[in-house]
């Protein structure tokens, strides 16, 4: 038996399609099955009309349905095998098989059906179907069966209704049919008989708006031969499957998008077969382009001759690209036409073959008109146009741009040799004002030979310092601005020149400037650096030639011979060299070439030498300091490396203060020496800073003394300078001449006891130590007269005649009675009283101090007399 599983892959994607966007299908509108193959990834949704109700002996009806009619073709077993696309136990479907020849509305009772449920039966899969080994004819519902019921035996011209339907689960599933009947062929739709092999049909947006006009009915053809076949044109895939809606105005259908996809559907008037086939409804849009850079080639000697304007490398499908633009190559071509009427009408009769080489007819310049065309619709196209004033599109300009003018071929240069062996390094560049007249605007390449030159090969990479032999030969591509060349020799003379008369060494002193001559943090003076003025050099030169050459030559200096030998980098301004690049402690040369301006040729070689003068050596200590309570100082030169000549003058006033290596000053401000080499003349100068300072003046009015408290303190005042213009550092010593605080910049002492001080303030310039005597008092709070040597009396600390020349100090106890008068000098108060000791107690005093100046100081107060 054969059995036929092939399938139209197309039809099935529509049927598909269909029975996803539809809800269900009914018996009136059963999907005719053709073509012998089944069905993959079908759904089911709904129930449509309920026509299995008390229609079947499987006890069920229709949940989720869709309905096939099976026209045999040929007659034999007829079977199928249902799979759900899930896998899953509980995915279940059931069928059902009217027939044959049942109709719609007396459909009978189904002559096989199952309703068995996988899950419930305890099957290992969720299959069902018709097979050959099958004995039963329905089973079901539930466990009842095992989801297989007996194939049919089907005659040729029967017809039958086959239900599918899924009462649990939502699978989709898979159809495959078995057995030997057949089904009727759907028809065949043959593209080969079409333009371009497509359905496809494309139109032109004359207006911009995106719709056209389209005639479908062309696509018709493809029924070619067959018979009873009528072709219908729907908007989706689900019309055309269920052959509803068909479009009625075929030949003049506007598009409702675009693209827009239009479905055509082949039927068979005889068996209902179909074939459904899309196809795309696609606008093109006349391109709007700019018009293409002008195509630019040079003149050559195609037609006989290469000043003619005329060239024969016009390749204009190298243009295709740049034409096209944003355009895809894929869907638009390009065509190059002579004549603009061939360009509107994309004329066969004067296009050119754009792939090779074009050569133009008009002199220089030439227009090439161009059509730009839909590959898929000839009819949308533009082209250039230099008629009409609003066309962005103009033709392509064909411009032959002319060869460069060789003035001399060969081309002579002559370059001078400072050895004898006529080899040296030659800067080519140099004859390129012999070999065209036009060479500030054109460039140059060098080659080793002719077929080098011609062929753009083994380029001489750097012709400035190319070396070469006497009687060498290089090729020379003298280039246009538009890239236009045109081939010369150069030949090379090299020949021995000596050294023209001229040894002058020129001189200038070293100077305090940078190596470039600006002033900054690099100044140096002992560089070898300077600046020289050279162009009595070149005049001097020129007079050692005759006069009717003179105005001829150009006289070159250059710091180095290799520079000089290729002519780069010439010294630039003669009258202004800064020796920069060769400092001059000891003397350096300056290379000579002397050029000939007409051809550049070498005329003569020299050399002469530069020496940057030293500077004088010498130094002078700075800064320095005159104390005013001094006569004077002395500024004075020390290590001279040499006599030198010296004049001191003080910045600001520009009259001599002397000559000598010293000077006496007796004021402060900066001083400038000026030390001066009297054979070279070259001058050094050095500025001596000279401080003012003095020895303190300090006085009792300049002091703070706050004492007789808990932080005992001496403070100097000198906020206004009022102890001098110094710079001063302060000390602290006792009666006992005893430093007890050394040098500090802090004029404030603390935490003193009683007694009586030396101020100390001494200039940090060694201008001197001034010294003030100062009292610091303290009443003490209680003694100990016990005769061990410490605090036996009670005095008071930091009195003495010399600061209080008259003092009254009196002791009495707490009921008044005076215990002792004392003097200033006295050693105190031994604590008896009528040569008794006195009791331990509290005791009071009363002081009256006045100092020298007659100013009076008032205490009262009291003490403890302690016994231990």
């Amino acid at each position: 038996m054969k059995i036929i599983l092939q399938k139209k892959l197309l039809l099935l994607l529509f049927l598909l399609l269909v029975l996803k966007l539809q809800a269900q299908n009914d018996c009136v509108d059963a999907i005719p099955v053709c073509g012998n193959s089944g069905y993959q990834d079908l759904s089911v949704l709904g129930t449509g009309i309920q026509e299995l109700t008390g229609s079947n002996t499987c006890s069920s009806q229709e949940n989720n349905s869709i309905w096939f009619k099976l026209q045999i073709k040929n007659g034999g077993t007829l079977g199928f095998t249902l799979k759900p696309t899930n896998l899953s136990i509980n995915e279940d479907f059931d069928f059902f098989i009217f027939g044959p020849n049942a109709t719609c509305g007396n459909i009978g009772t189904a002559i096989r059906c199952s309703t068995t449920n996988p899950a419930s039966a305890g099957q290992s899969n969720n299959l069902t179907g018709m097979n050959d080994t099958e004995l039963d004819t329905y089973e079901g519902p539930g466990p009842d069966g095992n989801s297989f019921v007996k194939s049919l035996n089907v005659n040729a011209g029967d017809s039958y209704f086959l239900v599918i339907d899924r009462p649990i689960g939502n699978s989709n599933f898979n159809l495959i049919w078995t057995g030997t009947a057949t089904f009727d062929e759907p028809p065949t739709v043959d593209t080969s008989i079409l333009t371009n092999n497509t359905l496809n049909i494309n139109e032109c947006d004359t207006d911009g708006d995106g719709v056209a006009t389209f005639n479908l009915n062309i696509n018709d053809a493809v029924i070619g031969t067959q018979s009873n076949i009528i072709a219908s044109y729907h908007t989706s895939s689900n019309d055309a499957i269920l052959n509803i809606n068909p479009i009625n105005n075929t030949t003049n259908y506007k598009n409702i998008s675009n693209p827009q996809f239009v479905f055509l559907r082949l039927t068979n008037t005889l068996t209902d077969c179909f074939e459904v086939r899309d196809f795309k409804l696609s606008i093109s849009p006349i391109p709007n382009l700019p018009t293409p850079t002008p195509y630019e080639v040079c003149d050559d000697n195609a037609s006989g001759s290469d000043i003619d304007g005329i060239s024969s490398n016009f390749i204009l499908s190298t243009k295709d690209a740049e034409i096209l633009n944003s355009l895809s190559p894929l869907q638009y071509r390009v065509s190059y036409h002579s004549t603009l009427t061939g360009a509107q009408t994309n004329s066969a009769s004067d296009i050119i073959n754009k792939n090779l080489p074009y050569r133009n007819t008009t002199p220089l310049e030439e227009k090439i008109y161009i059509t730009v065309e839909s590959i898929n619709n000839p009819k949308c196209f533009i082209f250039s146009d230099d008629t009409s004033t609003s066309s962005t599109f103009k033709p392509l300009r064909l411009i032959v741009n002319p060869l460069p003018v060789i003035a001399n071929n060969p081309v002579e240069i002559e370059q001078c040799d400072s050895d004898g062996d006529l080899r040296s390094i030659i800067n080519l560049t140099q004859a390129q004002i012999s070999i065209s007249n036009n060479h500030f605007n054109e460039s140059f390449k060098y080659y080793p030979s002719e077929t080098d030159a011609i062929a753009g090969t083994m380029e001489i990479t750097n012709p400035i310092q190319h070396i070469a032999n006497n009687g060498d030969s290089v090729w020379v591509r003298t280039i246009s601005n538009k890239g236009c060349y045109r081939i010369s020799r150069l030949n090379i003379t090299i020949a021995f020149a000596s050294d023209v008369s001229y040894n002058q060494t020129f001189t200038s002193c070293d100077d305090f400037l940078d190596a470039t001559g600006n002033n900054t943090i690099d100044n140096n003076d002992r560089d070898g650096i300077s600046n020289f003025d050279l162009s009595p050099a070149i005049d001097a030169i020129k007079l050692l030639f005759n006069t009717s050459v003179r105005k001829n030559l150009e006289i070159l200096l250059f710091e180095s011979s290799e520079d000089r030998d290729a002519v780069i980098h010439p010294i630039p301004d003669t009258n202004k060299y800064r020796n920069t690049n060769i400092p001059a402690l000891t003397p350096q040369p300056i290379f000579v070439k002397i050029i000939n301006k007409i051809n550049n040729n070498c005329t003569g070689l020299g050399t002469f030498n530069i020496h940057v003068l030293p500077l004088p050596e010498f130094n002078i200590l700075t800064p320095q300091t005159l104390c005013l309570n001094s006569p004077s100082i002395s500024l004075e030169i020390e290590n001279p490396d040499d006599l030198y000549q010296y004049e001191w003058i003080k910045n600001g006033n520009s009259s001599s203060l002397g000559n000598n290596e010293q000077l006496q000053i007796t004021e402060g401000g900066e001083y400038i020496v000026t030390a001066t080499n009297t054979i070279t003349n070259c001058k050094r100068s050095k500025t001596v800073i000279v401080n003012e300072s003095i020895i303190a003046t300090i006085t009792p009015s300049d002091i703070t003394i706050i004492d007789d408290s808990d932080n005992n303190t001496i403070n100097i005042n000198n906020t206004n300078n009022n102890l001098g213009i110094g710079d001063y550092e302060f000390a602290l010593q006792d009666e006992n001449a005893q430093i007890i605080i050394d040098f500090q910049d802090a004029p404030i002492f603390e935490n003193l006891e009683g007694g009586i001080y030396t101020i100390l303030v001494r200039d940090k310039n060694n201008c001197g130590t001034a010294k003030l005597d100062v009292s610091v008092l303290e009443f003490p709070k209680y003694f100990t007269p016990n005769n061990d040597g410490v605090n036996d009396t009670w005095t008071i600390k930091g009195v003495s005649s010399v600061f209080y020349p008259n003092s009254t100090i009196t002791i009495f106890d707490r009921f008044g009675k005076i215990m002792t008068s004392l003097g200033i000098d006295d050693q105190g108060w031994n604590g008896l009283f009528n040569g008794k000791l006195s009791s331990p107690t509290d005791y009071w005093f009363n002081i009256e101090l006045i100092d020298r100046n007659g100013n009076k100081i008032n205490r009262r107060g009291h003490f403890s007399l302690l016994r231990q």
